[in-house]
């Protein structure tokens, strides 16, 4: 189950960041293994631009918003999602296969969501470290929010959010969802 696609909604469906992890053959000449020319120096505050996209692939697009649409179906005004309190309250689970592609949900309980999807099967005991990803992927948008300088309900800019996601996204892929610790 390697991760594709990853991606962070805001509370009114816009989105706040986009990545899109391409295959080796593909990102060859991709900006991801681009590094900027002042990689020595460490931006404290995350005010580098970030080497993150602003939109994926159409057919990647197409399916996160397919996905979205069932989202908000799922969670829509239902009394459950209204008290979320529990990390798996938090986890929506598979929202959509799509082809040889499943989409999965997370959503927090300041209503934004995250989505990723992932190539391979939809098996019931990688889902755990899906979950676990989602949570990482979490604590790393609500570390980037308490930064009294970063704009909120805007696209993420930050190079230290996007490098510390890229490394989660990472670790998740290269133990293939099967160690994820």
């Amino acid at each position: 189950m390697a991760l594709q696609c990853l991606a962070i909604i805001g509370k009114t469906n816009e989105p706040l960041y986009l990545l899109e992890i391409l295959p080796p053959s593909e990102s060859s000449s991709s900006e991801e293994n681009e590094k900027p020319e002042n990689d020595n120096v460490e931006d404290m505050f995350g005010f580098q631009e970030a080497t993150a996209k602003d939109s994926l692939s159409l057919r990647s697009e197409f399916m996160m918003h397919a996905s979205l649409d069932r989202l908000d179906e799922i969670i829509g005004d239902q009394p459950r999602w209204k008290s979320r309190t529990s990390a798996d309250t938090k986890w929506i689970g598979l929202l959509s296969p799509v082809e040889e592609s499943f989409i999965y949900g997370y959503v927090t309980s300041t209503n934004i969501k995250i989505l990723a999807m992932v190539a391979g099967s939809a098996e019931q005991g990688r889902e755990v470290h899906l979950k676990t990803l989602f949570a990482k992927v979490h604590n790393l948008f609500v570390e980037y929010t308490l930064n009294p300088f970063s704009q909120l309900q805007q696209k993420i800019d930050s190079v230290r959010f996007d490098r510390r996601v890229r490394e989660a996204v990472t670790v998740y892929n290269q133990t293939n969802g099967i160690s994820w610790v």
